[in-house]
């Protein structure tokens, strides 16, 4: 009993000295959880100068947009140590100016409204709390480097976690600094609860909401990400702990990497069935993929975080397309996701980005540098491209060049690799000749006419070639069961606005583009027969004339158009097999995926898909 008490004994011990001597304190007290309401204060030590700016971030890590947290601010109030008060004055958005006295403390505190549960920010209600630093507790920039101290007061029966350390009481944080905490957000309230090791490193997952889940099967597949991205990527970057945080909402979603957590946010009912439960898994592991690159390893424009403006860089490709792209491979060699639905995968996105004409607008290096921007809208898919889906095809077709020019023996994981052991965050960062740097190191090769036509240039992928390297094709495959070979191409994308279909987007260059058809206009008939947004195409095939004289409402006004769509193969895109796949081919594609080019009847392997959704 004694050898396992002690080292707790030392390690309470340990932390209650951090506390004591710590030079920020936060407190946060949660005063009215089903109106989303807390108290903050915070306890700074003396400054230099006459005036403390205290600061609310505008936009948080892991979302490259600004969100003007301080919004949710309301009834700040500054003391000095004597509980006297302090003058201040809002000076921007996010910053707030103490008026105080040259080694002076100071003594900050605000109400915050926290009902932000989809942003990943702060969320308040009567079962828990999510709190991210950023979007809840204030800093100093002056202090930013101090030991931090973080004390919650909850609701009785509620727990505390977090990816930092724990301090002297069952509520209490500590960090070595203000960059540790904001990278480390609290869920404390009503969680589901499990816990495992790898590697002597505590895994934890805690699970907020009802849903259809099942938790121990969720951690014993969050176990395999663990293990699988560890081998891929290299030895942990937390010394400890990480957490998983995840939300069965209401109807939130989406996903946030920290420094030492996760939180992954899915509506309750959509755990299951094994299509949706395998999305959620890939997500789990793209953000435990982040933990290496983004939270490791970062463009160098965001060594340091800038809290209170944009962080432009050009490689926000890396650091989300290629996490993408690595999320998918370690599903697969985890045996999470079986090889066909990684290529089923693969095959959408192919698709996607076909009817992409962005690409032959913007680079992957703009779109980095744009995504704070971003415009989104019915001009996003003409006139960009995004940073995730870009930025997981080119890290697949480095992939596989990679596999080419090393005879399969690297791959993308190894340039990943090189970036974690020479530009870790406290390195600098990286940088876009760091990363060439790391391409050449890898394959003997300079990658300068590669970066400029597929990076910084408008160039077409050259994904033919590329997945015949690894014995692969892409198609379009007509189903062997379909009457109909062909079908109409559009290039409209339509949703339902009361009885006719109302267009959201036009493809660049597409029939509806040349025919005048823009976004806004409502569907109502084509040759004089009415439209619905059900059955659009098939009505237009069964027509089978050209040109269609299709009417359109615009601006509240009835307009005829000449219509003259495209026919196309009616099917499914497929990444398959090449007929003529060679050993050499076979061999590059088995060392590129980390998993046995197939050799069993298509039978067998149905079993073992069935098997692994089981």
């Amino acid at each position: 009993m004694k050898k396992i008490l002690l080292p707790s004994i030392a390690l309470a011990c340990t932390l209650g000295s951090a506390t004591a001597h710590a030079d920020v304190n936060y407190q946060i007290k949660i005063t009215n959880a089903a109106q989303h309401l807390a108290e903050v204060s915070i306890d700074f030590p003396a400054a230099k100068g006459n005036t403390l700016d205290v600061q609310m971030p505008i936009w948080r890590t892991g979302r490259y947009e600004v969100l003007n947290l301080g919004k949710n601010v309301r009834q700040f109030k500054a003391t000095n140590s004597k509980g006297q008060p302090l003058t201040f004055a809002k000076t921007d958005k996010g910053t707030w100016q103490v008026k105080t006295k040259a080694g002076e403390a100071v003594k900050v505190s605000y109400e915050v409204y926290a009902n932000a549960l989809g942003e990943r920010t702060q969320h308040i209600d009567d079962t828990h709390a999510y709190l991210d630093a950023s979007g809840i507790l204030m800093y100093a920039a002056p202090f930013r480097s101090q030991a931090i101290t973080v004390k919650l007061d909850t609701p009785t029966n509620w727990v505390s976690r977090s990816g930092m350390d724990k301090g002297n009481c069952d509520h209490c944080f500590v960090a070595p600094n203000y960059d540790v905490l904001i990278d480390s957000p609290i869920e404390t309230g009503e969680h589901e609860f499990h816990q495992f090791e790898v590697d002597g490193r505590s895994i934890e997952l805690a699970i907020w909401g009802r849903g259809n889940y099942d938790g121990k099967k969720m951690a014993e597949d969050l176990k395999k990400i663990v293990i699988e991205t560890k081998k891929t990527l290299g030895e942990f970057p937390f010394k400890k702990r990480y957490l998983f945080i995840v939300h069965a909402t209401d109807g939130a979603g989406g996903a946030t990497e920290h420094l030492n957590s996760t939180v992954i946010q899915k509506p309750r009912w959509t755990y299951f069935p094994r299509k949706e439960y395998l999305g959620f898994l890939k997500t789990a592991a793209h953000e435990f993929v982040h933990t290496w690159n983004v939270k490791a390893y970062r463009p160098k424009e965001m060594v340091p975080y800038e809290y209170q403006k944009e962080n432009y860089t050009r490689l926000l490709w890396i650091a989300e397309g290629n996490t993408s792209y690595l999320e998918e491979l370690v599903t697969l060699r985890a045996g999470i996701q079986t090889r066909d639905e990684f290529l089923d995968d693969l095959s959408k996105a192919l698709l996607a980005y076909e009817h992409q004409p962005g690409r032959f607008q913007q680079s992957a290096a703009e779109s980095s540098f744009d995504s704070w921007i971003d415009a989104g809208g019915e001009r996003a898919r003409n006139a960009s491209v995004n940073i995730y889906s870009k930025g997981m095809l080119l890290g697949n077709a480095i992939d596989i060049e990679v596999r080419r020019q090393t005879n399969g023996a690297k791959g993308l994981e190894h340039v990943h690799q090189y970036l974690y052991a020479h530009h870790t965050v406290d390195k600098g960062g990286f940088g876009e000749a760091d990363v060439r740097t790391a391409l050449k190191s890898v394959t003997g090769n300079d990658w300068s006419d590669w970066w400029a036509m597929y990076v910084d240039g408008i160039g077409e992928i050259p994904f033919p070639e590329l997945l015949k390297n690894v014995g692969l094709k892409y198609i379009i495959e007509a189903g062997k069961d379909d009457e109909q070979k062909e079908e109409w191409f559009t290039g409209l994308r339509t949703r339902e606005a009361g009885d006719f279909p109302l267009v959201t987007e036009v493809e660049r260059d597409s029939p509806a583009w040349k025919a005048g058809i823009v976004a806004g206009d409502t569907l109502i008939a084509a040759n004089g027969l009415r439209l619905t947004n059900k059955d659009l195409n098939d009505r237009l095939w069964l027509m089978q004339q050209t040109p269609m004289k299709l009417s359109v409402f615009r601006r509240d006004e009835l307009k005829e158009l000449a219509f003259v769509p495209a026919k196309q193969v009616k099917g499914k895109a497929k990444v398959k097999a090449l007929d003529d796949a060679n050993d050499q081919q076979k061999a590059l594609n088995s060392k590129w995926l980390g998993v046995e080019w197939p050799s069993k009847p298509a039978a067998d392997k149905t079993k073992d898909a069935e098997k692994i959704a089981k």
